[in-house]
This record gives C-alpha cells, sequence and structure tokens, in this order.
C-alpha cells in the first residue's frame, strides 16, 4: 500500500485489528527493581545514558 493511500481505518480492516481507547496500558503501580552490575557497567560506558 503506498504511503498515500495509508489510512488507520484502512490498516484496521485489511489486519482485523481492534482499537481500545479509555483503558490504562500499565498497572497504577509498577515496583521498580534494581539493575544489575553488568547492566550499570554498560551503561556507564554509553556518553548519552543516564543512570
Amino acid at each position: 500500500m503506498p504511503y498515500s493511500q495509508f489510512n488507520i481505518d484502512r490498516v484496521k480492516q485489511d489486519f482485523h485489528l481492534n482499537t481500545v481507547q479509555g483503558v490504562r496500558f500499565f498497572p497504577d503501580s509498577i515496583e521498580p527493581i534494581t539493575s544489575s552490575f553488568r547492566l550499570q557497567g554498560i551503561l556507564e560506558d554509553l556518553p548519552w545514558a543516564i543512570l
């Protein structure tokens, strides 16, 4: 499908998709976890990563 013919209604029809609105995707609370030392080490070597 060329981009000029793309629209969400056609995609939903072609792929038999349904949209759900007004429902939270994530739960109300997510418990934080501690990252591993390996991940922390990898991120420390990346200048764009923020810990």
